[in-house]
């Protein structure tokens, strides 16, 4: 039996991940920084589904508990790099501590899992890697952060591994989810404001369409679950610039006085629900987006 490892496992998305993981089978390795959620969720899903479930408490922006998670990652069959941050308030107006804290979860503890996690796999000649990236990445989204920019090299890294040679000519495949806003504590964490409803998915949707995605003999390069945000992430790459400048999902986190420390920041992303095909939930919450591609040999191509 593979297992898979799922890190901002504690709730939302990361633990309907986990969930249909584990309808599939596979053995789990949880990851967050808090145990109590984790225990709970392994011990329903062990019931559940009659797999092996591991607690891993774990903050990735310590370089210690992220060496120890990135152990645990060298064995595993499936990596699932869910968990994510941001900053509800502008790039000037955010300590940096907070910013910090956001690049080295957001950057550097998915780069460094994919690092210990990837060769293994190659040597072993099987694996999937997935990386929830977001619409911020390619386009006018969460202007005056750095957001936008952290997402954007979870997708470029995940796209210039996936289509080397050295992994286009092996059994192991990356993908870069990217979803829509979802229903979640995300945003609420990172005191920013509720997405329209009509652009809010049910994370469970986008769980279930993601690990259906890594499951196929050749997985997506790109994998955006909803046809509403395959249309705007292309609208989103290619409409010039300052035309998408507009409030609503270009809004500019400039508010408050000068010198005004921001919120504190959201350090796991969490999303919830539970559907199957039902295409998205339209309650409130929300998350993340991204781009899209051209279907070509099997692959979506950005």
């Amino acid at each position: 039996m593979s297992t898979a490892l799922v890190t901002g496992a504690s709730c939302g998305l990361g633990a309907d991940l986990a969930r249909a993981l584990a309808a599939r089978g596979h053995d789990l390795i949880l990851v967050a920084r808090s145990a109590e959620p984790l225990d709970r969720l392994a011990a329903d899903l062990v019931a559940e589904h009659d797999i092996k479930a591991r607690v891993l408490p774990a903050d990735l922006t310590v370089e210690a508990d992220l060496e120890g998670v990135a152990a645990a990652a060298c064995d595993a069959d499936i990596l699932i790099n869910n968990a994510g941050a941001a900053l509800g308030t502008s790039f000037d107006r955010t300590a940096w501590a907070d910013e910090r804290r956001m690049l080295a979860l957001n950057v550097v503890a998915p780069s460094r899992l994919i690092h210990a996690a990837l060769p293994e796999m190659l040597r072993r000649g099987s694996g999937r890697i997935l990386v929830v990236s977001s619409v911020a990445a390619v386009g006018p989204a969460w202007l005056g952060t750095a957001y936008g920019a952290t997402k954007a090299y979870e997708l470029a890294m995940t796209q210039s591994f996936a289509y080397s040679r050295r992994i286009r000519t092996s059994p192991v495949a990356l993908t870069a989810l990217v979803p829509g806003y979802l229903a979640s504590q995300f945003h609420v964490r990172a005191d920013i404001g509720a997405p329209p409803p009509l652009l809010t998915l049910a994370s469970s949707y986008v769980a279930k369409q993601a690990v259906r995605a890594i499951h196929r003999r050749r997985p997506p390069v790109v994998c955006v679950p909803s046809m509403r945000y395959k249309v705007l992430a292309g609208l989103l790459r290619h409409v010039p610039y300052r035309l998408l400048s507009v409030p609503g999902p270009a809004k500019d986190f400039g508010g408050g006085a000068a010198g005004v420390q921001g919120p504190a920041m959201d350090l796991d992303r969490d999303r919830d629900t539970d559907l199957d095909t039902a295409e998205p939930s339209r309650s409130g919450g929300a998350d993340d987006v991204l781009p899209v591609g051209a279907q070509r040999d099997g692959r979506s191509r950005p």
